[in-house]
């Protein structure tokens, strides 16, 4: 084969390798075969708005029990009580102007709603919704920054219902009343926010 004949063949794969390069996606551009692309959760703002929410009460009940007198090892119910309350009393001047709401937002609520949803009409949703609800509190008022109702059992969350919210900042759990979804402030005993119909019909 000649000189110019090889420069030729030379040529013509040269155009045939950008071509082919060209044509082949960058690996950001296609995913390997079995795989899906992972999709944005629509709800992960309206996650992370609730929890800078929570941990702003957090931050705000801390600053607050650190001017407190801590309990001692061997603490009594009695100054157990005392500390709730002067806690208590702290918070609801701190948070004088708190309304519902303000934890609870209409789009976290909306968010909950449809969590909880799944868990009440899953597998196990009547049972879950039977031990929820096996106490009349359709009468027990509830209010923003006041106490937990003395008279409603303080009963443990099903394990179903943890797992479709959002994990809390260790001052606050949630609890139900009815059908009403509850902040709890544990060492207060307080409700920084509560939400109704978290418990569909």
């Amino acid at each position: 084969m000649s000189l110019a004949m090889e420069r030729a063949a030379a040529s013509c794969i040269l155009v045939a390798l950008l071509i082919a390069s060209a044509n082949v996606p960058s690996p950001a551009a296609h995913t390997p075969a079995g795989q899906e692309v992972p999709a944005q959760n629509p709800d992960a703002k309206i996650i992370e708005d609730f929890h800078a929410r929570v941990k702003e009460y957090a931050a705000l009940h801390e600053k607050l029990e650190s001017t407190l007198t801590p309990l001692p090892k061997e603490t009594t119910p009695e100054l157990i009580g005392q500390h709730q309350r002067a806690l208590e009393r702290l918070i609801a001047r701190a948070r004088a102007g708190a309304r519902r709401g303000d934890i609870f937002t209409d789009p976290i609520r909306a968010y909950f709603r449809r969590q909880l949803s799944r868990v009440f009409n899953g597998p196990e949703g009547r049972s879950i919704k039977a031990s929820i609800m096996d106490e009349d509190t359709r009468a027990v008022r509830l209010a923003i920054n006041g106490r937990y109702p003395d008279g409603v059992p303080r009963s443990a969350m099903p394990a179903q219902v943890l797992l479709a919210l959002p994990r809390l900042p260790e001052q606050l759990e949630y609890r139900f009343v009815g059908r009403r979804l509850v902040l709890l402030d544990i060492h207060a005993l307080t409700i920084p926010d509560f939400m109704d119909n978290a418990v569909p019909r």
